[in-house]
């Protein structure tokens, strides 16, 4: 039986990826780890809570209205050897459970599909460190912009 080691990262999104900054790692201090942007041309930062938890924040998302709830994107959760990753592949799909192909990244390989509840889940191998660019966005919002000119002087 395959088992998770620790959730790697909850996704959550925004419609406002500038204000969402300023008050994660503004008023809250926490760290700006990644900027990239998503296949589709969508912003996809990181930010560190701390110990090494992390989560992703979306851009995108049409704003929701005064007392509704924001969504989850996903919760990515991490395996910790191929055997796992392939046997938690399989097991989802031999239950029924609708996965996506396997997807090679800079850092493994990962698979999304959904829980009962719709909540997409995201099963990751870490294999390798990334040795992708952890700040790719040609075009960061103005907050990240200031972010990282103060930490590059």
């Amino acid at each position: 039986m395959f088992k998770c080691t620790k959730v790697d990262h909850i996704a959550i999104n925004t419609h406002d990826m500038e204000a969402t900054l300023q008050f994660y790692c503004g008023l809250l201090g926490m760290q700006l780890t990644r900027t990239a942007l998503t296949p589709d041309g969508r912003r996809h930062y990181n930010v560190e809570i701390g110990g090494g938890t992390a989560f992703a924040i979306f851009d995108g998302a049409k704003p929701s209205s005064e007392g509704t709830p924001q969504s989850l994107n996903h919760l990515a959760l991490v395996v910790a050897t191929p055997a796992e990753f392939d046997e938690a592949y399989e097991r989802l799909r031999n239950h029924g459970v609708k996965v996506t192909d396997i997807i090679e990244r800079s850092y493994g390989k990962t698979f999304y599909f959904h829980d009962p509840n719709s909540i997409r889940l995201q099963i990751e191998l870490q294999t390798r460190a990334s040795e992708q660019n952890p700040y790719s966005d040609p075009n960061p919002v103005p907050f990240v912009r200031t972010l990282l000119e103060k930490a590059s002087s």
